[in-house]
């Protein structure tokens, strides 16, 4: 006879699944009934709490993200705020309903809160104010990208510009060979001219 899970059992099951999940990722850290979702750059895994987590991750008051290189992570509190975490990043995140603290272990974060809500970039040693890296209020995950759009653009234009002057030169080089093979062409038919002058009257040369 075969064995099966009772609808309601396996609710619980699921249910508890679900709970154990959430306080492996806050490491033991319950204190917010605020959660927040990991987004992070092309789906690439970070490290929460020391285990890999990926986009879609529920994030809880007390974790501690770290980035690698390359790769950006967003971590979006509903109805509170965004924060925005730069590569090869180590931060901690405590945030409630009214508040967001964010602890800069190294590298850089951004925040962004909804109104009425208090916010505040540290650094983790100290615990003192870290100046923004970004805007006031902007996304660092668009600032960086703005910057490494500028930056590609920058090296579009002078890949343009040199191109430019490449088929410059060659046109350059292509007028003089047309202009020395005409003249060499000139000088012939004067040679030839000059050559059939024997008897009188003397002929007008005109190859010029």
């Amino acid at each position: 006879m075969g064995s099966y899970l009772r609808p309601g059992r396996l609710v619980s099951v699921l249910m508890l699944i679900a709970v154990v999940n959430v306080y492996v990722f806050a490491n033991g850290a319950m204190t917010s009934n605020v959660l927040g979702r990991l987004v992070t750059t092309s789906n690439r895994p970070i490290l929460v709490n020391g285990g890999a987590a990926a986009t879609g991750t529920v994030i809880v008051s007390g974790a501690r993200l770290a980035t690698p290189a390359g790769s950006l992570a967003t971590v979006q509190l509903a109805n509170v705020g965004t924060v925005s975490i730069a590569p090869s990043s180590i931060v901690t995140l405590d945030f409630d309903a009214t508040n967001v603290t964010v602890k800069v272990a190294s590298g850089d974060a951004t925040l962004s809160t909804a109104d009425g809500v208090k916010g505040v970039v540290v650094d983790a040693a100290t615990n003192a104010p870290r100046p923004p890296a970004a805007p006031a209020g902007g996304n660092s995950a668009k600032n960086w990208g703005i910057a490494g759009v500028a930056v590609g653009s920058a090296a579009f234009i002078w890949a343009i510009i040199a191109w430019n002057k490449a088929n410059d030169a060659e046109d350059d080089a292509k007028a003089a060979q047309a202009s020395a093979a005409t003249l060499a062409s000139q000088l012939a038919a004067l040679r030839t001219c000059l050559a059939g002058q024997t008897t009188s009257p003397l002929k007008l040369c005109t190859s010029f």
